[in-house]
Formats: structure tokens, sequence, C-alpha cells
């Protein structure tokens, strides 16, 4: 057997052909599984055409039927769906090759690792796309108020309903912030921070670029429970968003530490704060003190911090992604982050993942992201790794 197949565990080999002849690829193809079984079995040497139609076809070479054109065209065949399921199956890690008997003085099964041919991206949202359930991108319209006889347009951080009750909106603004109470506003669900239809709009590319698919953006403020039935990259905070703030304070998340704080704009709450974490080391170095609650405010205006949660589905199969952050833009370059190649291999180092491993199924992670880079406006740096935890 060639040196790159002995890389591999047996064991791995055994599980992609398994995985092979159970595909899309090899749907209708009675004849060629069993082949491939067969060469899977005796790839520790070279087999001529004769050796196939003789060990494998049961076909003499005394017999009539005895052909070894046959064999090479069942085993063309057999190529052609080695290359179906290569091209079906992109982020396969592990490639299975059958090169031509003129090449090599015989057929034979080669497998080898393809690390550099693996995409971060594929990794990372393969938890989405292999659930069997609807992938959605969603946005959490922000509920503003309009006084039209001034022309203004206001909104609270702190300040939000779900659904679409304009008496309920009216009620929330008069108990969080009376002073800015009248009867005469008009509240409604009218806008979206642009960074987040800009993250939006990344993670949907990938999801079209890498598999095809076409992604819905979902802006609805009463379908969250349609949430526990699909597999969405939910982009909003806690604060604004019930749902989220249900879901994320539900025992099926009680493992995340990182939050954004549930009272305070642009704080961040770290339960059971390890001084001498990655994340904690990150924040001393931008002179950030902690305090002894885990919080600690984000270190300026122009230094953001974002957070990216995953929890598997609470509904059942399926992942449960979270974007969240105070600053404007931040969520943009943390979704670029993770939809860019080589940030993400980057962020797989940081975070001790392997490229030929699935990504963990609950993880958490928390970004940098400074605004107005060279004092350009509407703008951000790439995002910072600070940290990150796999529980």
């Amino acid at each position: 057997m060639p040196d790159d197949a002995q890389e591999i565990p047996v064991e791995e080999q055994k599980a992609l052909i398994t995985k092979m002849v159970a595909s899309e690829a090899f749907k209708g193809t009675r004849e060629l599984p069993p082949l491939l079984w067969f060469l899977f079995n005796n790839c520790g040497k070279l087999l001529s055409a004769k050796d196939i139609e003789v060990e494998h076809f049961g076909r003499s070479i005394t017999s009539s039927g005895f052909d070894p054109g046959h064999a090479r065209e069942r085993v063309a065949k057999l190529k052609e769906r080695l290359g179906k399921y290569d091209a079906e199956n992109p982020d396969e890690f592990i490639k299975c090759e059958l090169p031509d008997a003129d090449d090599v003085g015989g057929y034979q099964l080669r497998f080898r690792r393809l690390i550099e041919g693996v995409s971060a991206c594929r990794r990372l949202w393969a938890a989405h796309l292999e659930s069997e359930k609807q992938v959605s991108v969603v946005c959490d319209p922000l509920l503003f108020y309009f006084e039209f006889a001034e022309g203004k347009a206001f909104r609270f951080a702190d300040t939000n309903i779900e659904g679409l009750n304009r008496k309920a909106a009216l009620s929330e603004l008069k108990v969080r912030h009376k002073r800015d109470y009248k009867e005469a506003l008009m509240p409604g669900h009218f806008y979206i921070d642009v960074g987040s239809i800009m993250a939006a709009e990344l993670i949907r590319n990938c999801f079209r670029n890498s598999a095809r698919i076409d992604v819905p953006l979902v802006l609805e403020k009463e379908a969250h429970r349609q949430w526990l039935k699909s597999a969405p990259v939910v982009i909003g905070t806690a604060r604004s968003n019930s749902a989220i703030k249900s879901i994320l304070g539900s025992p099926a998340a009680l493992f995340l530490s990182y939050h954004l704080h549930p009272d305070k704009f642009g704080w961040i709450s770290i339960k059971n704060f390890n001084e001498q974490s990655e994340v904690a080391q990150a924040l001393k170095a931008l002179n950030t003190s902690v305090d002894a609650d885990g919080d600690f405010l984000t270190p300026a205006p122009e230094l953001t911090i974002g957070i990216v949660s995953r929890i598997a589905n609470p509904g059942g199969t399926g992942a449960m992604t979270f974007i969240c952050s105070d600053g404007t833009f931040t969520t943009k370059q943390i979704a670029a982050a993770l939809t860019d190649e080589k940030q993400l291999r980057r962020i797989f180092g940081r975070m001790g993942w392997r490229l030929d491993q699935p990504v963990p199924t609950t993880f958490e992670m928390m970004f940098l992201v400074r605004l107005w880079p060279g004092d350009m406006a509407d703008e951000g740096a790439e995002a910072e790794l600070l940290g990150g935890r796999n529980p």
C-alpha cells in the first residue's frame, strides 16, 4: 500500500467507503458498491483487469464469459462515481482515489488527507448545513418612536417588545423612560442596524457560494417559535429580543460564560471569570478592568466587543448560532471573519480546532473590533479573537 495511505487509519478508510456507497453519488449502481468494497479489501496489492475479472466477477480465464474489457469498463464507471462523490462533498477531508492501471501497473485504491483542500467555512457552518432543517439568518428589527410634529425618531437600547402591539410599545416606553413618553408618539419596528444587515448578507452569501443554497433573511417579530424547527443564525441582543434572552438563559445554554450585560449598554458580563484565562489576559492588555461580578465596560467607543455563541438546538437536531454586540459595524466585521477562509483558519488555530475534524457542537468566542480605523467613518478593522471556550 502507498505510504500516503498508511497515514490514515483503516477504520477511517472503511468509514469513508461506508459513507460513499450510501451517498447520492452511488444511488442506482448495484454493481459498483461491491466492486469498491472488493478493491478496498484488496488495496494492499495491485490488481490487473484480469485479476478483477477472475477474483471479483468470478469469471475464470478458461470460461467463455472471461473479458478483461468488462472489468476495465466497470472500473471506469467506478472512477466516475468517485469523482461525483468528491464534487458533492467538497468538505470531505479524506480523498479516495483510483489511479489508472497503466500509471501504476495495476488498479489500487489510495487514500490521502486533504487538509489544505478542506474549507474552514464549510467546517464552521456544517452544523447548520447538515441539520436537515431550514437554515435562516435572523435580524432583529428595532423599536423606534416617531414624533411627526417635530420630525424626529428615537429609540432606547433597553426598550423593545415582541409583536406589533403599539399600545404595548408605548406602555414599555412609559415604564422605562417616562420623561420621553408622549401619547402622540407612533411606535414601530421600522429599522435594522446597518451592521447587522451587512453581517446577514455576508453569511447568506457564504451559504450560497459554498453550499449552493439560498438562505432566507428573517425579520419577523412574531416567528420566534419557528427557531426551534430550524437552524437559525441569529444577529441581535437579548436586550432587544426576548427570544434571544429566553434561549440564552435556558438550560440549553447554561455552559455559556460570555454575555452582553442584561441592563447596561456597552457592558459585557463573564460568568465564572478566570483571571488567568486568555480573554482575561487580552482585556488586561487593553487596560480594561473586570469587576468582582465579571462585568466590564467596552474599552472605548472605538474598541467594541462582540460575542459568538453556538448551542445545540433545544428543539432537537441542528444548531443555533448567535452573533451579539452593542457596537455598530461590529457584527459585520465578525461575520466577515466567520466567512473568510484566511481569517477563519487563524481562528481555528486559536480555538484548537483541526480542519480534519468536526467543529465542537457548542462553543463561544469573544472578539474585539476597532471602529473607524485610520479615521475612516463607517468602517471597522478585522475582528480580533480575544479568546474562546469549547465547553
